[in-house]
């Protein structure tokens, strides 16, 4: 009896801690084993959802160790992106515009992005100006003029990362006042972040505005550059490369791009101004492919598969011959060995010359009808950032898949229809979402602008 009592309250303890354990919550368990669980699970879910939980788990989610690990979980993800671009109703007020790339299965991640950007962005009072990865850079329509000789106006700038909400507000800033709504301020938006730096736990980027000018620039040229990492604007002079007889920015406002440390426009004669924000005294030129048709511009300017990508479409409407597409990828460049009178090294390579007389259309005939008739309006919108093959044209208010290796012409998507027509929609901003989102610095103030 004695010793069955005794069995009895030897068991009741270990039944106890069997009990406790089963009511163990995710709190109780080490950082290292939480980790490893957060790390299965899809980025959205990781982003939008586990790291709002608890100050424990955000702490833990936005530390460079944890999104080392992550990548390393999910190696060969798919990125996917969105391309953003505005157009014109039927009473001219702009409206925005984005798409998700359907052809990948991580479409959803990017479904919240159009609409957070449309509640966001409106397009009456604000602007999308330029894009770094999954960065975009804001501005706010409500400028103030200052009175001031010459004028000035008052200009405001927010960074948004609107896969993570992230928005910081920048200092506003005063610019010369631009001539036109369309030949005003160049901006553009470079960013940098490694979570291999355990000692980086945001992005460090500069924002750069170049205020146009009706005369060319000959000698120097005058910058505004936003530090991340000072939280200030400053203003440099930069000197214009020494074999470089002066330029003019491009009458097309092509957005600027980020590529290996430098933000890249386009100037006139078909040529890239690249500048390092990162050291205000270096300042390259680009020149233009050797097959591009002469005076014409550049259609279009963006990466693809990480290198600098431009295109033209030649031949019309003023010329007897076909219309053509022709794609240039910039090949051995390197901002170190920039010491030939500021020509940058590098070289445009032909990758695809097209005919529009040769593109076929299975799903849609008509658009391979069209190419071919008499002044068709054909316009490049974007490339694909991961497919060399894939671009996006604009034909007739549609947005058009084309296949420069198949030659093939499918619509990708619907533009509403504008009493303007597509003639004046502006080239497409490229989110991308990397395999990590790139993490704004955090401010007294917070993120939230």
């Amino acid at each position: 009896m004695d010793s069955s009592v005794d069995s009895h309250s030897l068991l009741q303890p270990s039944c106890e801690v069997k009990r406790k354990r089963s009511i163990t919550s995710m709190n109780d368990l080490p950082d290292c084993v939480l980790m490893e669980i957060l790390v299965l699970l899809s980025l959205p879910s990781v982003v939008l959802r586990c790291k709002w939980v608890s100050k424990r788990w955000f702490s833990l989610i936005t530390t460079p160790h944890f999104a080392r690990r992550f990548v390393t979980q999910h190696p060969h993800v798919h990125h996917p992106f969105s391309l953003i671009f505005y157009y014109p109703d039927c009473c001219s007020n702009q409206r925005l515009h984005i798409t998700t790339n359907s052809e990948t299965q991580n479409e959803s991640e990017l479904k919240p992005l159009a609409a957070y950007l449309h509640n966001k962005c409106d397009p009456n009072t604000s602007s999308l100006r330029a894009s770094c990865n999954d960065l975009l850079l804001w501005c706010d329509r409500a400028e103030q003029m200052v009175q001031h000789c010459p004028p000035v106006t008052m200009v405001f700038y927010s960074i948004i990362n609107p896969f993570t909400r992230q928005c910081l507000a920048l200092p506003p800033r005063l610019v010369p006042h631009p001539h036109s709504s369309s030949l005003g301020l160049r901006v553009g938006i470079i960013c940098s972040y490694d979570y291999n730096n355990d000692n980086q736990h945001s992005s460090s980027f500069r924002v750069v505005l170049i205020p146009w000018s009706i005369s060319k620039f000959t000698t120097q040229f005058n910058v505004h550059i936003f530090s991340s990492d000072t939280g200030e604007w400053s203003d440099s002079v930069v000197l214009c490369p020494p074999n470089l007889d002066g330029f003019k920015l491009s009458l097309t406002p092509l957005s600027a791009i980020p590529y290996k440390g430098f933000l890249f426009w386009s100037i006139d004669g078909a040529r890239l101004l690249g500048f390092d924000p990162y050291d205000s005294t270096c300042c390259c030129v680009i020149e233009k492919p050797v097959q591009l048709e002469q005076f014409q511009e550049i259609d279009c300017l963006g990466l693809c598969r990480g290198r600098l990508r431009t295109s033209q479409v030649s031949g019309y409407p003023y010329r007897n011959e076909h219309p053509c597409l022709r794609v240039w990828d910039l090949l051995d460049f390197d901002k170190d060995s920039n010491n030939n009178g500021g020509r940058a090294g590098g070289k445009w390579c032909l990758k695809h010359e097209l005919y529009f007389n040769q593109m076929v259309s299975e799903k849609s005939p008509w658009l391979a009808q069209y190419v071919t008739r008499i002044f068709p309006f054909v316009s490049v919108l974007a490339f694909h950032p991961s497919d060399a093959d894939i671009m996006y044209l604009t034909i007739q208010s549609k947005v058009v898949l084309c296949n420069l290796q198949s030659r093939t012409l499918e619509v990708f998507c619907d533009i509403p229809q504008s009493g303007l027509g597509h003639h004046f929609i502006r080239h497409a901003l490229t989110f991308v979402l990397p395999s990590w989102p790139t993490p704004l610095p955090f401010t007294e103030t917070g993120w939230h602008c």
